[in-house]
Parts: C-alpha cells; sequence; structure tokens
C-alpha cells in the first residue's frame, strides 16, 4: 500500500540529516572567516547556505513522513519535528537575506541563531535515538560480585536487563515498533496494537516467545535481523517469568529453581571471578581450528565454555587449549583418549569451575593434579578410576559435585566414601549432569526428493559411534532395523524413516522423508489462474526443482489471495493415480498452507468432475516456516485430462497479526504419480 512506500521513504531519514548538519556548520565557519575578509568566501559562503536549505528541506520532508507513517510516539518526537521545521526556514531566509543586509549587525546574528536552532533539533533527536539520559556523565563501572541468591528480583535483575539490551531499542518511549514499549513496567502492561505482548501463565502462546522462536530469515523473527539476538538461556528466562505470571515484584530463591532455568538465570548473577585480558583473536581462532566449540560463559566477560568435538585430541590440540586456559571456566572433553600433555599443563586453568572426563583414559593418579583447582563439578563416570582414586580430589575445598558413575568403584564402597566427604558424590545416572543425552536425528547429504529413475540417498554421520538404522515401508526404525552402510537406492514412490542410535545415548527422534518417483513429467497445461508478478514463472510448478523454506530462492510461486487453477493433458496409456502439490507456510510472509486441494477429470470432452480431494485443517497455530506436500490419491486412473484446483484461504485468519489482508499461496512443485 502507499502508506507502506511513504514509511520506507521516511526510513532515508537518518541518513539525509547528516548532509544539513555538516553543510551548516561549515558554512558558519566560512561565515564567521568573512568577517575578516568577506569577498574571498562570498561565493563559497552562498553555495554552503543552499546546499543546507535543500538538504535540511529534504531531510524535514522524510521526517514528516516517519512523523505521520512511522512506528513512533508522536508526542515524543513533536519537538525534534518542530525545530527542525524552524531551522530550514531561518536558513531559507539567509538564503533570502543574503547580501541585503548587513552582513555583521544581522546576518551573523541570524546564522547564529540557526545554528542554535540546528543544535537543539540535534539534541532532542539523540533523545530519540539513545534515550533522555544519553548526555549524563557516565559513571563507573559496576564490580561483578558474589550474589546473594536467597532474595532475586526476576524482572529488575534479569528480564529487564533483557529487554533493555536486545529490544528497547526498537520498543521504547519514543520508538514504539508495533505500538509496544518495553522500557517500564507499565509501558509494557499496557501492550500495544496487538495486545499485551505475552499470555500470563503461558509461555508457548505469548508472542514475544514465539516471534522469538521463529527463523532469523521470517519477516515476524524479533528481534529483527541485524540486531543483536536474543539467546536461548534469555528466551528461557523470559518463559521463567511469563509461567511464574510475569510479575514486576516477584522474588525468588535462585537454588530452588529447576536446573535448567537455573542455569539460565545464572548468567545475570555471577559469582566473582578475576579480571583477565580478553581473549585474542588469534587463540580463538586457533581453537576453533583445531576442533574446539567455544561459546561464552558470562555476557560481557572474557570467559569461556569449551568443548572439544575433533576426531583425535593430540599434543597440538592442548597445546591451543592452554593457550586460552586462564580464560575456560568450563571444559568438555569427553569420549577421548588424553595425551600427558595435558595433565602435565592442567594447573594451567586456574579459573576452572567445571569439567567433564567422562569415558577418557583418566587414571588414579592424575586426579591429584586437581585438587587446587577452583573446580564446583567434575565428571569420572565410565573411566578406570577406583575408590582409592577419588579420595585424591576429597582435598579439593570448592568441589560440590562429584559424578563417578560406572566406575571400578564397588556399589558396597559408595556409602563409605560419601561418608569421607562433604561433597555429593554421585554413582548413579539421574536427570542432570550425568543423564543419556539424546542424538539428533539422521540429517541427508543432500535434499532432493523428486526423481524419475533412480535415486541414490545418502546421510551426513558426523557423531563418532553413531549408528544409524532406517526403514522403506513406512514403520518407525527400532534398533533391529537395517543399518545405513552404504548409500540407499530408491527406485520407487516411498517413504524413507531413520533414526540415530549410540551406546550410551538416547535414540533419536524420527526423521522421515517422502520420495516421489514421478511417473509424468508435465510438458503442456494451461493456467486459469496467474501468479503474482513477483513471483511468477509457472514452469516452476513442473521443473522437479524444490524450493528451500526461503520464498524468495527463485523456485516459488505466489498467489495473493487467489486460488491457483490449471488443467494438462495426459495420454490415456499413462495412467496417474496419485498427484501431489507441495506448499510452503511462513506467518512472516502471510504465506498460510491452501485450505484444500481439488482434482477433477475427464475424458475427451466430457464435463470435468471431482476425482479426488485433501482438506486441510491444521491443528494448531503455525509459528515456525515449514514446508509440507499435500497428496491427493485419485479414485480412477482413467483420465485424459486433470484439472487441478488449490484453494488458498484467501484471507489471513483472525489469530494472525495482520488479519483479514490478503492470504498467499506459495508453490513450488506439482507431481503427478
Amino acid at each position: 500500500t502507499m502508506e507502506i512506500w511513504l514509511e520506507y521513504i521516511g526510513r532515508f531519514h537518518p541518513i539525509v540529516l547528516h548532509l544539513p548538519i555538516g553543510a551548516l556548520l561549515f558554512s558558519y565557519l566560512i561565515a564567521l572567516l568573512g568577517l575578516k575578509e568577506y569577498e574571498s568566501f562570498r561565493k563559497t559562503l552562498l553555495l554552503g547556505i543552499i546546499f543546507s536549505f535543500v538538504s535540511a528541506l529534504i531531510a524535514s520532508l522524510l521526517g514528516l513522513l516517519l512523523y505521520n507513517y512511522g512506528d513512533y510516539d508522536k508526542a515524543s518526537i513533536q519537538n525534534h519535528m518542530i525545530l527542525g521545521w524552524i531551522t530550514t526556514f531561518s536558513i531559507a531566509i539567509l538564503w533570502a537575506v543574503y547580501e541585503k543586509v548587513q552582513y555583521k549587525t544581522v546576518f551573523i546574528p541570524l546564522f547564529t541563531f540557526s545554528v542554535i536552532t540546528l543544535s537543539l533539533t540535534g539534541h532532542f533527536g539523540g533523545q530519540i535515538t539513545h534515550g533522555e539520559t544519553y548526555l549524563l556523565l557516565p559513571s563507573p563501572q559496576e564490580k561483578v560480585m558474589t550474589v546473594r541468591t536467597d532474595s532475586i528480583q526476576v524482572y529488575q535483575q534479569a528480564v529487564a536487563k533483557i529487554f533493555n539490551k536486545k529490544c528497547v531499542s526498537c520498543h521504547n518511549f519514543s520508538k514504539r515498533k508495533g505500538g509496544l514499549a518495553l522500557h517500564t513496567p507499565e509501558a509494557i502492561a499496557a501492550g500495544g496494537e496487538n495486545g499485551a505482548p505475552y499470555l500470563i501463565g503461558n509461555s508457548e502462546k505469548s508472542k514475544i516467545i514465539q516471534y522469538a522462536s521463529l527463523p532469523l530469515e521470517d519477516k515476524m523473527h524479533m528481534p529483527p535481523k541485524g540486531r543483536p539476538q536474543l539467546t536461548p538461556s534469555e528466551i528461557k528466562v523470559m518463559a521463567y517469568w511469563i509461567n511464574q505470571g510475569a510479575t514486576f515484584d516477584q522474588h525468588l530463591n535462585l537454588t530452588s529453581l529447576p536446573v535448567e532455568v537455573k542455569k539460565s538465570f545464572e548468567q545475570f548473577f555471577p559469582e566473582e571471578l578475576p579480571s583477565v585480558n580478553p581473549l585474542s583473536s588469534m587463540v580463538l581462532i586457533d581453537l576453533k581450528n583445531n576442533g574446539f566449540r567455544v561459546t561464552r560463559y558470562i555476557a560481557d566477560k572474557p570467559f569461556v565454555q569449551v568443548k572439544f568435538e575433533g576426531e583425535k585430541l593430540t599434543e597440538k590440540e592442548v597445546g591451543s587449549l592452554v593457550n586460552a586456559a586462564e580464560h575456560i571456566v568450563e571444559l568438555e572433553i569427553s569420549g577421548y583418549e588424553l595425551p600427558s600433555l595435558f595433565w602435565e599443563e592442567i594447573d594451567q586453568f586456574k579459573n576452572l569451575y567445571k569439567i567433564r572426563l567422562d569415558r577418557t583414559n583418566t587414571q588414579d593418579k592424575q586426579l591429584e593434579k586437581l585438587v587446587e583447582l577452583p573446580l564446583r563439578s567434575l565428571n569420572i563416570s565410565q573411566t578406570q578410576i577406583s575408590a582409592e582414586g577419588i579420595k585424591k580430589v576429597f582435598s579439593n575445598r570448592s568441589l560440590e559435585n562429584l559424578y563417578a558413575w560406572n566406575t571400578k568403584i564397588a556399589p558396597e564402597e559408595e556409602n563409605d566414601l560419601q561418608a569421607l566427604t562433604p561433597i555429593n558424590l554421585v554413582f548413579g545416572v539421574f536427570q542432570g549432569f550425568a543423564e543419556k543425552q539424546k542424538l539428533k536425528p539422521p540429517s541427508l547429504s543432500i535434499e532432493k526428493t523428486l526423481f524419475d529413475s533412480i535415486l541414490d540417498v545418502t546421510f551426513s554421520n558426523k557423531i563418532r559411534g553413531n549408528i544409524i538404522r532406517y526403514t522403506l515401508d513406512g514403520s518407525d526404525p527400532d534398533s533391529t532395523s537395517k543399518k545405513y552402510e552404504k548409500p540407499i537406492r530408491i527406485d520407487k514412490t516411498l517413504t524413507l524413516k531413520s533414526r540415530s542410535f549410540k551406546s550410551g545415548w538416547h535414540s533419536s527422534d524420527v526423521f522421515s522423508e517422502d520420495y516421489f518417483k514421478v511417473n509424468l513429467k508435465v510438458q503442456s497445461y494451461e493456467m486459469l489462474t496467474r501468479p503474482s508478478n513477483r513471483y511468477s514463472g509457472v514452469h516452476k510448478l513442473f521443473d522437479f526443482e524444490e524450493g528451500s523454506t526461503n520464498f524468495a530462492d527463485g523456485k516459488w510461486i505466489g498467489f495473493s489471495g487467489d486460488d491457483m487453477v490449471f488443467t494438462t493433458k495426459v495420454a490415456s496409456s499413462n495412467p496417474i493415480r496419485n498427484i501431489t502439490v507441495s506448499c510452503m507456510e511462513s506467518i512472516g510472509g502471510w504465506i498460510i498452507y491452501p485450505k484444500s486441494v481439488r482434482v477433477l477429470g475427464r475424458n475427451g470432452t466430457e464435463p470435468f468432475v471431482e476425482i479426488g480431494k485433501y482438506a486441510y485443517r491444521p491443528k494448531k497455530i503455525p509459528t515456525e516456516t515449514t514446508k509440507k506436500s499435500f497428496t491427493v490419491s485419485l479414485s480412477t486412473n482413467k483420465i485424459t485430462e486433470f484439472k487441478v484446483v488449490v484453494e488458498n484461504i484467501n484471507k489471513l485468519p483472525k489469530w494472525h497479526p495482520a488479519a483479514g489482508e490478503d492470504a498467499w499461496l506459495f508453490i513450488d512443485e506439482v507431481l503427478f504419480w
């Protein structure tokens, strides 16, 4: 619509506004120099004033568009806008009276007035962008101290920090995207154009959680692409706050929280850590090149969590690890043989709180080297550690939890060992640190699912010791199903299901993919409805080129508010039993799955009759961008001409943020088989 374009044009205001600022201040400097030698600067000064006026006029007009069509609070930007127009008119007056009034007594004071109004305009613009306190003197940086966990204010000490860091730049007193501000409890409670940003007690149905969980490419994803994104831990904190009632004065005991929630909160209440220099980019790159995954431990601090994911841990990898030793707070090297250099350098890890050595070649004598480290948590499960070996770490005063299940420690020794130490000893698998992890489902090396003769399917298996088992009959695979060892050759339409298995891990969820052997590649057809010019190219429906979940990848055609209808003729000797239509759904893109897919058929010139229909009824409100195939089984195969009708829902439903607008229908392939 026109309003959308006017708002888009208005967005160039922040770019253009710097032109009159620079031009006018430069011209003012020339004018002051002209007090001594006017003739040398008269032409340059006139050119500067003209350029200042033109650029100021353009900036003011663009600002007016933002004022009328942008997501800004009008009351908060009126001073900025009014002063901007005053500045523009004063520059126009400068141009009009140039060389017509006394230079020193009239022109220079008038010019000074223009510079003052320009400065005030910039000041109020700064308040819009950076807040009313942007000129306050910086206060000393607060030292990170140990936090009392008996009484924590959830909103003030955690949720508000998330909003201020990731959301308030677009949702504040001056700028309210969607009419929503998040800078104060009062503004949050007032909600925006679509009501409150959350549903009290239900984070899963809260818009602020749903939008943050959308794919980054989705238009509805928040924060927008290019802005600092919410981390999974931050989303968990907000979800917990919402589920607990979303109050602004709630206090809780951090130690009483569930393990996963507590871990998410800990980033806001860090224990006291020493000051260290930032981790150099060269060390970080070296770690990643040597197979280590590095993640930040605390926001705005140089400490990290490190996990080794390479093939083999050699002295080379240990060397790169030691270079970052003082920055590492958590270290995971489970399942690898540790070289002797690791134990020779272990005392370099002076800030190490948590280490996982399970399923390694760790020996009794080596545990003695861990005594002086500030460990809180140690995992030596599935190693050859004995009761005598575990006693060596009992003198570590900071150690809180020690996980030692499936070691050489006999069951009858466990109680005696626990009696010797206040450290919490864990000798069995439980819900927590030593819990079996769930494998990720298998993934394909290529995603092609359409073929006309044969297709070889290969899996990408990046986890050492992982076994993939699969079925081709539609049943869910189990530990007795066929093992994947070489490419799977497919020569007919079927459903491939697979699952990952590994000793000591929970099996993955089932991965499922439909493969279509197409009996007919449509060569001739007649479109009875036309796609949008923006997403046209009807040949894409029959080119066997599957689209991604990016609707702008050039492989989709789109219909705005309209159905897709076409006819095609086939030879009677080529029986068709099914027709499949591949579609996309993206809430941010206003793209909704079809209401139904209808297939009509006829012989010769007979009237079309319905021979198959798929009516789609979604079970829940979608939150992710997805693809789905709709297959219509035909009641007869004695047909020479088909009519396919893919029915658009026409208007976006009530639950959609843009309810009532035309819905888009996106299709990438129509298959006859």
